[in-house]
Order: structure tokens, then C-alpha cells, then sequence
């Protein structure tokens, strides 16, 4: 194995599977630090030495549709070009659930759509010109130091407020579910993928899923408090979000992180 490019190193996820694969490979990054733009293919960096694979994590998850379309498209077919004009034979590619068009998925919005394209794009691409493709489609990820604090809004907010307020209010009259993925389970399976050189698509998720109302019992119970849970009915609803459960990465060597021993690492950090 040569040497590993990174798109969005300087970002949250793509910059904590850097200094995952730092441990065992050669790491170069591409992001607006290097007066790289995806979005423009000829600010790409050019790089020296061989490159084996490219891991694709650059993304913006903005409510408009043209800029999401810029840097998820657009910025994803740029790096494909890339690889092809690189040689680099094998492009991973972080994807979401988002990209469900299903009733179920109130978040199947710009971002959803676009990272959807972008995975057509990428296939495209990649059977035309010989490309081995791997798409991981995540679940919401959280890490214990909360540098994923702005993507994952609620999961933070549920645990600040219970253990500051030992309360928590909740919105509207539904009760959705959520999967969450801990970052450090995320990195393993990456570095899974390459050693093993699999490739296909798979949906990245945690064994079980939780309504909001069990995430907030399972706070209650890691900080010893008698759950207090109230509602307000007349504020709209939390949007639900659609969970694959087929075609879920399994790996016979990897142990995720369930939901109640991360938010327990979330607050031993805390402390």
C-alpha cells in the first residue's frame, strides 16, 4: 500500500480518519488549507508519488440546493477526474442515510439529494473508467469530544440539558427514531475496507436504533436521575429519519459502540 489521499482532512470525520490510518499508512490530505476547491478542478493539488486510494469525505450539508450541489456533485465528480488522471485505482467515498427517498426520511432535503447524485456520479464514473468504488453510507456520527457538537445538535442538547437541568422537553407529538455511529466504530470499518480491499455499498449504522424518548431514558439513567420528560404538542414535530437495515456493513472482527456505552464515554469526558 502506497499512499492514502483524504478529501476534507481539516474537517471532523475526515480529519479523525487521517489520524486513524496515520497508525499504518502514508496519509495525504486535500482541502481549502492547500488552496484546494473541489468545486474547482483545477485547484486540486498536485500530488507527488503514487496514490492507491482516495477516501472522499469533503461535504457541506447547507439547505441550499445549489451549493450543496456544487460541493456534493459537482466537487465529487472533480475527484473522480482526479483519479482517473491520477491513476489512483480505488475511491472510497462517505455517503449517508440521508439519501433514502422515503416517507420516512424528513431529511431527504438538499443535502440528501445531493449526496444521493453524488453516488450515481461516482458509480458512473468509476465502471466507465475502471475504478474500484466503495460507498459507506453513514448513520449520524458522534465522537466523545463533541467536535461533531454542530452536526449532531440533539444528541448534545439531550445530554447537556438532562445533566444540567435533569429535564428534558420534547417537541410535537411524535416519537422518531435516530441511529447513531460512533466515530471511532466509523474509522475501524474504513480501515477495514481498504486492508481488505472490499468494495460494494453499505449502509454504516448501529445495531439498534432509539426514539428520542429512549435516548433521553438512557441518559437519565447514566447520570442517576428519575426521568422527568415532558412534552410540548404544539410545536411541530422532530423529524423522523429513515433507517436501512439492509445492507449493513457486518464484519466479523469489528465491535461497534452501542449508543449507551458512547453517551457514558461522552460524559466521562465531560467530567
Amino acid at each position: 500500500m502506497g499512499t492514502i489521499l483524504i478529501t476534507g482532512n481539516g474537517g471532523f470525520i475526515g480529519n479523525y480518519i487521517e489520524k486513524t490510518l496515520n497508525k499504518h499508512y502514508k496519509t495525504i490530505g486535500l482541502s481549502r488549507s492547500d488552496g484546494s476547491d473541489i468545486t474547482d478542478y483545477h485547484s486540486l493539488k498536485k500530488t507527488e508519488g503514487e496514490i492507491d486510494v482516495i477516501i472522499h469525505t469533503a461535504a457541506v450539508a447547507s439547505n441550499d440546493y445549489e451549493i450543496s450541489f456544487q460541493t456534493n456533485v459537482v466537487g465529487t465528480l472533480n475527484l473522480c477526474k482526479y483519479a482517473k488522471e491520477h491513476g489512483i485505482k480505488r475511491f472510497i467515498l462517505l455517503s449517508s442515510i440521508f439519501t433514502f427517498d422515503e416517507k420516512d426520511n424528513e431529511y431527504f432535503n438538499s443535502y440528501g439529494k445531493t449526496k444521493k447524485t453524488s453516488e450515481e456520479v461516482a458509480t458512473a464514473y468509476c465502471q466507465e473508467n475502471g475504478i474500484d468504488l466503495t460507498i459507506l453510507r453513514l448513520a449520524q456520527v458522534y465522537d466523545d469530544v463533541r467536535l461533531a457538537q454542530s452536526g449532531q445538535a440533539m444528541l448534545y442538547y439531550f445530554v447537556d440539558t438532562i445533566h444540567t437541568q435533569g429535564k428534558i422537553t420534547l417537541f410535537g407529538n411524535t416519537n422518531p427514531l435516530r441511529n447513531y455511529i460512533h466515530i471511532d466504530y466509523l474509522c475501524d470499518v474504513v480501515t477495514e475496507v481498504i486492508k481488505k480491499n472490499q468494495i460494494g455499498t453499505w449502509n454504516i449504522i448501529e445495531k439498534k436504533s432509539h426514539t428520542i424518548t429512549e435516548i433521553a431514558y438512557i441518559l437519565f439513567d447514566a447520570l442517576q436521575k428519575q426521568p422527568q420528560i415532558f412534552r410540548l404538542s404544539e410545536k411541530p414535530n422532530i423529524p423522523s429519519v429513515h433507517i436501512p437495515y439492509d445492507n449493513i456493513y457486518q464484519s466479523n472482527s469489528l465491535s461497534s459502540i452501542s449508543l449507551t456505552d458512547g453517551i457514558k464515554r461522552i460524559l466521562n469526558h465531560d467530567k
